[in-house]
């Protein structure tokens, strides 16, 4: 059971929670400096953390994500009309690009390639400094 962090374009995985935030939490300083505190938001849907430095109460600088295990999804994840298989896992993909004709030209491609996709959950986008990212949900 592995965290990975990921900021600004790197990744390393770790054996724990607490030393994935640690790490995420050291990148982010020795990138921005005096950090009055920290913004971090769990999404337990995907079972992801994403941590901001704040400063003066604003967050600022990139954001560091920590993935993970993939969750398994119970039927309380879904209508009750409709329960989840036991062995249905929510899955993400990241894709990052200079463009956003890029990152979404890489998507469409991993798509093309994966006829093991039964469904695209979400899409989440954002800039970086360094160009575009696109966070892809689905099921497998």
């Amino acid at each position: 059971m592995n965290y990975r962090v990921e900021y600004n374009g790197d990744d390393i995985d770790l054996p724990t929670l607490d030393s994935a935030l640690d790490n995420a939490k050291r990148a982010i300083a020795s990138d921005l400096g005096t950090i009055s505190g920290w913004s971090v938001e769990h999404d337990e849907s995907i079972n992801d953390w994403f941590i901001q430095g704040v400063v003066d109460g604003e967050a600022v600088g990139s954001t560091a994500v920590i993935t993970g295990p993939e969750p398994t999804l119970t039927a309380r994840s879904y209508p009750r009309h409709a329960p989840a298989p036991a062995d249905d896992h929510a899955r993400r993909r990241v894709f990052t690009g200079g463009t956003p004709a890029d990152v979404l030209a890489m998507a469409a491609n991993w798509l093309a390639g994966r006829p093991e996709v039964r469904a695209v959950d979400d899409l989440g986008w954002r800039t970086r400094t360094d160009g575009f990212e696109l966070r892809l949900y689905y099921r497998a």
